[in-house]
Order: structure tokens, then C-alpha cells, then sequence
């Protein structure tokens, strides 16, 4: 198909009714020519709208922080974002120290009763309350993968009485 001198390509997939999209069939139109590589992209892209529905609703609510200033809106995107992967980071270890309670639906698909991020985003709740929980949980994070991509010697973080 072709719009201008531009020519696209239109790909259905059956959908198999994973997750809330009761759709008999999902429908794309890109410019790629491939249509695997079409309906991969569109899962990368859905991992990523997941992301913003946490940012902006379904979690840290953004929307009710009401910023006027876009570099203080970058910063807050900026920080969300970290938190966002902290918290996704937690929920997988949360999952792999205890097995989540599945859900099993009609069709035979199971998902955690508990989707990984909300129980990352509930363990960080748990032990972020503080500035100082804040900087030794970011220095425990980050520094095996500072040491496993640097040569530098990373100086220790001493903490005062914060």
C-alpha cells in the first residue's frame, strides 16, 4: 500500500487473547517490510506504553504534579524514569526470591496475581522512606555495575546524619 511516494505495509495478526485485548485481531501499518519484524517492534513499543500507563496512572500518578517548566518536567521524567526501573528491578527479585500467586484465566493464560513492577514499586515504598534509605539503596545498586563496566576505583559514600 502505498501513501505518496511512501509504500507500507498492512499486517493482521489473530490476536490469542492475551492480557485485556478481547480484539479477534490486532491490525499494523509501517513502512518496515517485514511483518515479524513489524509485530516485534510493536511489543517493544507496548513494554514502553506499560511504562507510561505507571507513570502516569497506574502508580506514580504524574499527572497530578501539575509542572509548568519543561526542565522541570524533564527533570521529574528524569527521575520517574529511575524510580520507574528501580522499581521493576525490585519486583524481579521480589519474584524470583518468592514466586508470585498466579492467575490462571479462561483461556489457560496465567499472570502474576502481582505484576512485577507493583511489587517492586510496594518494596520500594517499604524502604525508601528516607533520604538516607535513598542513597544507600542507590550506592548498593549501582556500584556492582559501576565496578563491572569501570576500571576506576569508585570512592566509598560515607553518610552523616542525614
Amino acid at each position: 500500500m502505498f501513501f505518496g511516494e511512501i509504500e507500507y505495509t498492512f499486517v493482521v495478526v489473530k490476536n490469542n487473547h492475551k492480557g485485556r485485548n478481547k480484539e479477534p485481531y490486532l491490525y499494523f501499518i509501517s513502512d518496515l517490510r517485514n511483518a515479524y519484524e513489524i509485530v516485534n517492534h510493536y511489543l517493544k513499543r507496548w513494554k514502553i506504553e506499560c511504562c507510561f500507563r505507571h507513570l502516569k496512572s497506574n502508580g506514580f500518578n504524574i499527572e497530578d504534579i501539575n509542572l509548568k517548566s519543561d526542565l522541570k518536567i524533564e527533570l521529574m521524567m528524569g527521575i520517574l524514569a529511575c524510580t520507574y526501573l528501580m522499581a521493576i528491578i525490585e519486583g524481579i527479585i521480589q519474584h524470583h526470591i518468592s514466586p508470585p500467586k498466579m492467575k490462571i484465566y479462561k483461556n489457560g493464560t496465567t499472570y502474576p496475581v502481582i505484576s512485577i513492577f507493583r511489587s517492586g514499586y510496594i518494596q520500594l515504598q517499604c524502604f525508601l522512606i528516607h533520604l538516607k534509605n535513598i542513597v544507600i539503596y542507590i550506592s548498593d545498586r549501582l556500584k556492582p555495575l559501576i565496578y563491572k563496566y569501570s576500571t576506576k576505583v569508585i570512592p566509598q559514600i560515607v553518610l552523616q546524619n542525614v
